[in-house]
């Protein structure tokens, strides 16, 4: 197949980005319908593209919401609820540790 014609313009969105290619509506036409065989495939072919588009988008929501589930899962925060608790420190001066989880503070008193 021979090239197609086009203007080439400048991007008038910002004047780094490329070049933009301007092609008769026509001369598309007739391409695509060359690149497919006839009108009916080629709608065909813009069907099949948009039913893709439309799984793509749904994959990315069931994935984006299962995501959130996950986040947001009341076992999840009953855990956490759960294992909040007051720490019952020692008498020491300058370290302290939990007896019930552990935890260790040092500090020194002024």
């Amino acid at each position: 197949m021979l090239p197609v014609a086009h203007w080439i313009k400048a991007n008038p969105h910002k004047s780094t980005y490329s070049n933009m290619l301007l092609y008769l509506r026509k001369q598309v036409e007739a391409f695509a319908w060359n690149k497919w065989g006839s009108p009916e495939a080629l709608d065909a072919e813009f069907e099949r593209r948009e039913d893709e588009k439309q799984e793509r988008k749904a994959k990315k929501f069931k994935k984006k919401l299962a995501e959130l589930r996950k986040k947001t899962r009341t076992s999840t925060w009953q855990l956490q609820r759960e294992q909040d608790h007051e720490h019952e420190f020692g008498d020491d001066q300058h370290y302290q540790k939990c007896q019930s989880c552990g935890l260790e503070v040092e500090f020194e008193t002024l």
